[in-house]
C-alpha cells in the first residue's frame, strides 16, 4: 500500500515537474489537460515554450525559448507548439489576464 502511495506521489511530481517556471506556477494554477510531456520524433532532446494563458485558461501564444531547447528539427519544433498549444489550464477571473508559465517536452525517439 505504501509502495502505491509513493509511485503515485512520485508520477504527479514527475508531470507537474515540466511547468518549469512562471507565475502559473508560483500562483499554482492547474494543468487541467492530461499530458505525459512527451513528444515523438525522429531525434531526441527537449523543447522549452514560455507560454501566455488567458483567464479562461486558454494557451494565447507559444514562444520558443531556444537557449533551453536542444532540438533543431524545424517539423518538431512545429508538433511541439501545436501540442502546448493545446493546453488547458485551471481557469478564473483571480488569475491575471495573461499569466506566464515556462514547459519543458521531452522528445523521444519513436519505436520501430
Amino acid at each position: 500500500m505504501k509502495f502505491i502511495i509513493f509511485a503515485c506521489l512520485f508520477y504527479s511530481f514527475n508531470l507537474s515537474a515540466q511547468l518549469i517556471s512562471g507565475p502559473i506556477v508560483d500562483d499554482n494554477r492547474k494543468l487541467n489537460t492530461v499530458t505525459d510531456f512527451l513528444l515523438v520524433g525522429n531525434t531526441t532532446g527537449e523543447l522549452c515554450y514560455q507560454l501566455s494563458v488567458d483567464a479562461a485558461g486558454n494557451v494565447t501564444s507559444a514562444k520558443l525559448i531556444s537557449e533551453k531547447t536542444s532540438v533543431i528539427s524545424t517539423p518538431i519544433r512545429m508538433k511541439g507548439k501545436q501540442m502546448v498549444s493545446a493546453f488547458k489550464f485551471e481557469p478564473g477571473t483571480h488569475f491575471p489576464k495573461f499569466h506566464l508559465v515556462e514547459v519543458r517536452i521531452k522528445v523521444v525517439l519513436e519505436k520501430k
